[in-house]
C-alpha cells in the first residue's frame, strides 16, 4: 500500500490522487443554469464586455474611494472578481490519525478506502468550498436579484452588494395569509407584467418547496383545483392540498401560463473545522418566485489564479473544476490551499422577473 508520506512527497502521485478523488466530490448546482465564460483578467470590465453594463456595487470611484451602487455603465471605475478558497494544514494531530489508519490497514482490520475517506473530507472542503460559495451567490441572484458578499467571506477581501436590476413585483396579499392570498393570480400578474412591459414571454416559474407549500395551502388555490384519483375502477375527487401536477395543469391549461418548477437545492454551512455541519438551508430564497425564459440564467465568469499564471517552484498544483489546489511543505507541516476567481453574472437578467410573495408594495 502507498503510504500518506509517499503520496505527499511524490508530485505526480499527489496530482493523480486529487484527480481521482474529484469525481466523488459534491457538485455545485449553478452549472445547471449557467454557461462558462473565460475572462483574461479579474477586472470587472470583463463583465462589461459580456453583459453590456456593470451594475456593480464593488466598483470603486477612483476619486472618492467609495463603492458605486446601482450605476449604469459607469466610467473610470475599477474592481475585481472575488476570490474564494480554503486552507487546510496537516500537523502532528493529522499525522497521528493517519498513522493509526495505516496500521490497521496493514493489520488487515480495515481496507485502504478508510484512509481515502478520511482524506476526502479535507480535499472536498478545498475543492468544493469555493464552488459552494459561488452557488450561494448564484441562488441569491436567481431568487432575489442581488449578490451579497462580506469581505470576510472571500480571499480577495472584497465586500459587494450588487443589485442586478431584475424587475420585481409585489403581491397584493402575502402568501402566508392562506385565507385571502391569491397566488395563482399573482403569478398571472407577473407573467402579464413581463409580457406587456418588457416584451418577455416567461416559460417557467421557479420557487422552493416552502414557498410552494404556501401556495398549496391557499383557499383560492384549493378552490381552483379538484384532484381526481382512480381507485378500483372508480374515480374519487380529492379536495385536500393540491399536488404540483394539479397546480401546473391549472396554470397551463386553465390560465395559459408557464408551469412551476421546484428548486430544492440545499446549501450547508460548516463549523470552523470545515467538516461538521452547522446548518443547512434552501439555496433558493423563501418568499420568492423567479420567472425565466429557457434553462440558462447567466454566465459563470472565471479567470486563472495568480499562482496559475506564475507558479511557485516550491508548490505542487492540481486544477479541479477551475479551483486551483496547491500543496506546500514547510518544517514538517503540509499546507493545502484552494483558490477560485469567479462569479455568476445573470446575463439573462432582461428576460427575468421576480415575484416577492412575503411582502406587499
Amino acid at each position: 500500500m502507498i503510504t500518506f508520506k509517499e503520496l505527499m512527497n511524490d508530485p505526480t502521485m499527489f496530482k493523480t490522487f486529487v484527480r481521482e478523488l474529484a469525481p466523488a466530490f459534491k457538485q455545485p448546482r449553478f452549472g445547471m443554469y449557467s454557461e462558462e465564460a473565460y475572462s483574461e483578467t479579474r477586472d470587472w470590465k470583463g463583465v462589461a464586455a459580456l453583459n453590456g453594463r456593470i451594475p456593480m456595487a464593488s466598483m470603486v470611484d477612483p476619486y472618492s474611494g467609495k463603492p458605486v451602487i446601482g450605476s449604469e455603465k459607469p466610467l473610470d471605475m475599477e474592481g475585481e472578481l472575488p476570490t474564494f478558497g480554503n486552507i487546510v494544514s496537516f500537523t502532528s494531530k493529522e499525522y497521528t490519525h493517519i498513522g493509526a489508519i495505516e496500521r490497521v490497514i496493514d493489520d488487515g482490520v480495515t481496507n485502504p478506502e478508510e484512509l481515502i475517506k478520511y482524506l476526502n473530507n479535507y480535499f472536498e472542503r478545498l475543492a468544493v468550498g469555493p464552488l459552494i460559495s459561488i452557488d450561494k451567490l448564484f441562488f441569491e441572484t436567481f431568487s432575489n436579484g442581488t449578490s451579497t458578499i462580506l469581505a470576510a467571506d472571500n480571499l480577495s477581501g472584497l465586500s459587494m452588494s450588487i443589485d442586478w436590476g431584475i424587475p420585481k413585483k409585489f403581491v397584493g396579499t402575502v402568501w402566508s395569509d392562506a385565507a385571502n392570498a391569491k397566488g395563482l393570480d399573482d403569478l398571472e400578474t407577473l407573467y402579464n407584467y413581463m409580457k406587456d412591459t418588457n416584451g418577455v414571454i416567461l416559460d417557467k416559474f421557479t420557487m422552493n418547496r416552502n414557498t410552494f407549500s404556501l401556495l398549496q395551502a391557499q383557499t383560492s388555490t384549493k378552490s381552483a383545483i379538484g384532484s381526481y384519483f382512480a381507485e378500483g375502477g372508480t374515480t374519487t375527487k380529492y379536495t385536500g392540498t393540491p399536488s404540483l401536477d394539479a397546480v401546473n395543469k391549472v396554470l397551463i391549461s386553465g390560465k395559459m401560463l408557464p408551469p412551476i418548477q421546484i428548486e430544492e437545492y440545499q446549501i450547508s454551512y460548516y463549523n470552523t473545522d470545515g467538516i461538521t455541519i452547522k446548518k443547512t438551508e434552501s439555496a433558493f430564497k423563501d418568499g420568492r418566485v423567479s420567472g425565466t425564459v429557457g434553462e440558462i440564467v447567466g454566465s459563470f465568469i472565471w479567470t486563472p489564479s495568480d499562482e496559475q499564471r506564475m507558479p511557485d517552484i516550491e508548490a505542487v498544483y492540481q486544477d479541479v473544476n477551475h479551483v486551483m489546489i496547491s500543496k506546500r511543505t514547510h518544517k514538517g507541516k503540509i499546507t493545502f490551499e484552494s483558490e477560485l476567481n469567479g462569479i455568476v453574472v445573470p446575463t439573462m437578467m432582461e428576460q427575468m422577473g421576480i415575484l416577492i410573495t412575503d411582502a406587499t408594495a
